[in-house]
């Protein structure tokens, strides 16, 4: 199955696992942002507890689906996975929200250690950031620094957003000086959904273009959407996350074994398609 079909697949079946009520499931009730890719337990497995709840940035979403239907297959337990920005996952720790497994990046996995939150961390991926124009658009040259800052210049519209590859963006388009040339024709989003869907709904609009985690725009390819390739290796830039556990989890146990299908390497795929390369 071609690669792009692969990943399309996951976000469909997760999609349509939309349901339940994952508050029924964590210890502490959040009224955060709710990702429409989050994967939601059933009522029968919620009610006897049988659950797991992770919080986790989106930009692995595609591995951790892989890892979540292969625990399942194997174990009476489900697992559901609640999608964050980093800034989101960080007012989630200064809540006190507490969940089995935590997936983010390391400096902030650092801090929820301090609070006593999660364990030590280990490494797991890496995601650089691309471009992503609508489909049909002529596509921006983004193959070397002169190029992208043209392309910029071009463009109508530049969305990014404000996750940890938006606050990349926004500081590399600060530091160059772009920012003051193009602040006019910005907007920034909560999220990389939010932001590839406004973006995929502008057509045929020329010289639109949006600057996220390359694992995010993989799953639009078949959503109106073209990845239009990474950054330029002289500003490009990679967001690594890493992995924890709650070490007082009443479920340690079967968080840990979650956390060891996580890291085999067959649960990551092909990188140069998902854009999601393991550590």
């Amino acid at each position: 199955m071609p690669c792009y079909a692969l990943i399309f697949k996951f976000h469909m079946k997760n999609m349509q696992r939309m349901k339940g009520d994952p508050l029924s499931v964590a210890p502490v009730d959040w009224d955060g942002p709710d990702h429409p890719s989050n994967r939601l337990p059933d009522a029968q497995h919620a009610a006897d507890g049988r659950v797991l709840t992770v919080f986790s940035v989106a930009a692995v979403e595609v591995a951790l689906m892989r890892a979540c239907d292969r625990f399942e297959q194997d174990s009476l337990w489900q697992v559901c996975v609640r999608f964050n920005t980093t800034p989101e996952l960080m007012n989630k720790l200064r809540h006190g929200l507490r969940a089995d497994v935590w997936i983010a990046p390391p400096s902030l996995l650092a801090q929820a250690a301090r609070a006593t939150v999660v364990g030590p961390y280990l490494p797991l991926a890496q995601v650089g950031v691309g471009v992503a124009i609508p489909a049909g658009q002529a596509l921006p040259d983004v193959s070397t620094t002169q190029a992208w800052v043209q392309a910029l210049r071009s463009a109508t519209s530049i969305f990014y957003t404000q996750a940890s590859s938006g606050q990349y963006v926004h500081g590399l388009l600060s530091s160059m000086g772009l920012l003051a040339q193009t602040h006019h024709k910005v907007r920034r989003f909560e999220n990389g959904e939010d932001m590839l869907v406004a973006l995929s709904q502008l057509g045929h609009q020329p010289g639109a273009m949006a600057m996220g985690a390359i694992s995010e725009i993989r799953t639009f390819s078949h959503r109106g959407l073209v990845f239009a390739g990474p950054l330029p290796e002289a500003i490009g830039h990679r967001t690594t996350y890493a992995i924890a556990t709650d070490p007082i989890s009443p479920r340690a146990a079967h968080a840990h074994d979650w956390v060891q299908i996580c890291k085999h390497a067959d649960i990551w795929g092909d990188a140069a398609c998902t854009g999601i390369e393991p550590i």
